[in-house]
């Protein structure tokens, strides 16, 4: 019975000490030592350049603390959203400002708008998504509101909208804020113009849904939403 403890208490020690070799082995050696960090997204390029210049290690991937190396990144004033992973044997990878837009806005450039209404970069994997685009803002920095008010009714109609009338949601193209009280819709199917408020945005849309078929039928015309229980056709 002595014997037989013995036996299993050497080979714990055995088996414990192995492991610890192994640890150590992988820690220190040149094998595992990083090599690569790989970044996709908004932004992925500079930031890739500058930690493949700074933070490079010629320690083991094992011994990278992806936490401090995220809160690196996110120091930066273009970086929002940063999630790594270890990509053996000598990388790492990483997705940098991946975020799901609801809309995005144009002005001098294009934008992603997310749920929040925060002015996102725009990520080119967006090229596969049909979204609404939002016009005459004035935006602000990124991930920041673009600084009108009425930019979070309509996220909020749209993404009521998008549920409950997935058809129509598909077929809005365009949001107009140029006027500063009301806002111009306007749908793939033509070239009409649908006047609307921000506020009870999605009620509207469920107006523009029961004469979107009719109004496509006649080309430039200005309908308007704001009237409750009607639409008025203006031209």
């Amino acid at each position: 019975m002595f014997l037989g403890i013995r036996k299993r208490y050497w080979f714990v020690l055995i088996a414990t000490a192995i492991t610890a070799g192994a640890v150590v082995f992988a820690s220190l050696s040149p094998v595992f030592a990083v090599r690569r960090i790989d970044l996709a997204g908004p932004f992925a390029a500079k930031l890739e350049r500058m930690t493949q210049r700074e933070m490079i290690s010629p320690g083991s991937v094992f011994r990278i603390d992806k936490k401090e190396l995220a809160e690196e990144m996110l120091l930066l004033d273009y970086i929002e959203n940063v999630s790594l992973s270890l990509d053996f044997p000598y990388g790492i990878k990483g997705e940098i400002n991946r975020f799901q837009p609801v809309a995005l806005v144009l002005t001098d450039n294009l934008y992603g708008l997310d749920q929040y209404c925060r002015l996102l970069p725009y990520d080119s994997a967006w090229t596969e998504l049909d979204l609404p685009v939002l016009t005459g803002l004035g935006c602000n920095r990124l991930f920041r509101g673009p600084g009108d008010f009425r930019v979070a009714n309509v996220v909020a109609g749209l993404r009521e909208i998008e549920l409950s009338l997935p058809d129509l949601y598909r077929q809005i193209a365009e949001i107009d804020f140029s006027d500063r009280v009301y806002v111009g819709i306007y749908l793939t199917t033509g070239s009409n113009r649908f006047t609307a408020s921000s506020r009870d945005f999605a009620s509207q849309l469920w107006k523009l849904e029961a004469v979107k078929d009719s109004a496509a039928r006649s080309a430039d015309g200005s309908y308007n939403l704001i009237y409750d229980g009607v639409v008025v056709k203006e031209k």
